[in-house]
């Protein structure tokens, strides 16, 4: 028999049940655009947290389709929703480890207060005893699944070798466990405290259990091809089609209306199987047109709302293709379509990989390559700064849309002159608040991981200060065969003589600084290997003299 049922994430994790990914499992292929993507979803779903949980509708994940073990009634296969699951467990295990440090570092009411909120998350990644420790791990990988080595050295706090490390799936695994912790570390006690119920009570996912793998395979066939015909693009299409027939058009303004709509949705298209998400474009055409911040849930309310006549929908329609046209030529790096610069454009785009600086360009799409060098140097600015302030990035769509209906209003009442002059100060003034926080996180952030070594933030900033600070395009391009990695000036272990001479009173504390920023460097993996046996002043010499 066939069942299926919406779940919460204790529902399907608190329990003693395994979940096993088979041999005929793709890869884990999830990385930081689904983990950023995930979360800027949480913060819409609940305001950044800044709502009371139990206003929040809750966020449907998914579905995750699973087969019965008859011979052994604990244990479901998965057939389909391995990224969504393996995802959710580590979350729960860099919530345990954040909670854990949290109660480590208080006293009193507020000790008890986070050792109770992270009680449950230990059973979000393992089958717990009654001693209450781990006797085996949720997530159980088939043998012939190499990566699941990297995914139980994540959950069982081990380190993993650099071999085992090498694979695409086992980067992602990593890269995925490296993006929630930040997401989360970035929290602040308010927000983490409604984290903890939101992610408990409010995330959902559709578990449909069959009794055999034909009938998997036939449910999956049908969730992931029969189920597509109708997506939310199409309604908002149908509405405005039904407001053109409602007022008076002629048969031009129909072949209108489908040729732009055509091109809106083939501008949409990154390549014939992956495509801008149609709610994300509406979203930031939004903030980017009028300035109005709408949630994904409101998009279809707001153009329901409009009641548009025959030229409006003509107009509106569009629009969405002059803008969606330049929107799509940037998510596919043809950044010469809105600037010359694409330098500039590759940093905000690919290094510091924050979409929502769309919001920011938008109105100037039709502007002159000046006012957009500008405005893509603002951008790269303030984005720099939320990210590295470790601020949530979707600041940005809460902060942005009210400058953007500013400057619209502006450039009709006072001159283009005004109004982008007016953009600019005020931008200013957002950057240079974020800055400051940022330089006060860089200086006294430990960029690493949870093994201990440098994480990605570490290498990304220091691949910004080359190529923006710089100008050091060799960084956007590394040598044929090499790549970029980041080499620790001080080795990361060191005799208690050597961290005496070092400055340092201790090993305590020399181990404090192995992974702040100024102990990084940026070199080829070739050099890493050569270098790591080299003293300081061998490591100095070389790094001053390395070109890339």
């Amino acid at each position: 028999m066939i069942s299926s049922e919406i779940k919460d994430i204790t529902s399907v994790f608190n329990n003693n049940t395994t979940y096993e990914i088979p041999d005929f499992q793709r890869d884990f292929v999830w990385g930081e655009d689904e983990v950023r993507q995930l979360f800027r979803d949480f913060h819409e779903d609940t305001d950044r947290f800044q709502i009371d949980i139990k206003e929040s509708d809750g966020y449907l994940l998914g579905n995750i389709v699973l087969i019965e073990d008859k011979e052994h009634p604990n244990k479901k296969i998965v057939i389909d929703g391995q990224q969504r699951l393996t995802t959710l467990s580590l979350l729960c295990k860099a919530m345990e480890a954040l909670l854990f440090d949290k109660m480590k570092n208080s006293t009193g009411e507020d000790q008890t207060k986070w050792a109770m909120r992270g009680s449950d998350f230990k059973k979000g990644y393992g089958i717990i005893n009654e001693e209450f420790a781990i006797e085996a791990l949720k997530i159980q990988h088939h043998p012939s699944l190499k990566f699941g080595s990297s995914y139980r050295s994540i959950v069982n706090g081990e380190n993993s070798s650099e071999q085992e490390a090498e694979s695409p799936s086992d980067k992602k695994i990593n890269e995925v466990y490296e993006i929630i912790e930040e997401e989360i570390v970035g929290l602040n006690e308010i927000q983490l405290s409604k984290f903890v119920s939101y992610i408990k009570t409010k995330v959902m996912l559709i578990v449909t259990t069959a009794p055999n793998l034909s009938k998997a395979f036939q449910l999956f066939e049908i969730l992931n091809n029969r189920g597509k015909d109708l997506e939310p693009l199409d309604l908002i299409k149908n509405l405005l089609l039904k407001s053109l027939t409602a007022s008076n058009y002629s048969e031009l303004d129909r072949e209108l209306f489908n040729e732009n709509w055509k091109q809106f949705t083939i501008n949409l298209e990154i390549t014939p199987k992956r495509k801008i998400e149609s709610s994300t474009f509406l979203k930031h055409y939004l903030i980017g047109t009028i300035g109005k911040n709408e949630g994904k849930d409101k998009l279809f309310k707001h153009f329901l709302e409009l009641k548009l006549n025959s030229k409006e929908v003509i107009d509106l329609v569009k629009d969405f293709r002059r803008v969606s046209k330049i929107y799509g030529d940037i998510e596919r790096k043809a950044y010469d379509s809105f600037i010359d610069d694409s330098l500039k454009m590759y940093i905000l785009f690919e290094l510091l990989k924050l979409r929502q600086a769309h919001t920011m360009l938008i109105p100037f799409y039709a502007e002159s390559n000046e006012t957009k060098e500008i405005v893509v140097d603002l951008a790269i600015r303030l984005s720099s700064s939320v990210i590295f302030s470790y601020t949530q990035t979707n600041y940005i769509e809460a902060e942005i849309p009210a400058l953007v209906k500013e400057y619209y209003k502006n450039k009709k009442n006072k001159g283009n002159e005004f109004a982008l002059q007016t953009f600019i100060d005020r931008l200013e003034i957002k950057i240079t608040e974020k800055a400051k926080l940022a330089r006060e996180a860089i200086s006294t952030r430990k960029f690493e991981n949870n093994k201990g070594d440098y994480n990605k933030k570490g290498i990304d900033l220091l691949k910004f200060i080359e190529l923006y600070g710089q100008g050091n395009i060799l960084i956007k391009s590394p040598a044929p065969n090499k790549r970029l990695t980041l080499e620790h000036i001080l080795p990361r272990t060191l005799r208690d003589e050597e961290v005496r001479m070092a400055g340092f009173q201790n090993t305590g504390e020399f181990k404090e600084f192995i992974n702040r920023i100024g102990n990084l460097a940026i070199v080829y993996n070739t050099d890493n290997s050569h270098l790591s046996n080299k003293n300081f002043s061998q490591k100095k010499l070389f790094l001053q003299t390395q070109t890339f």
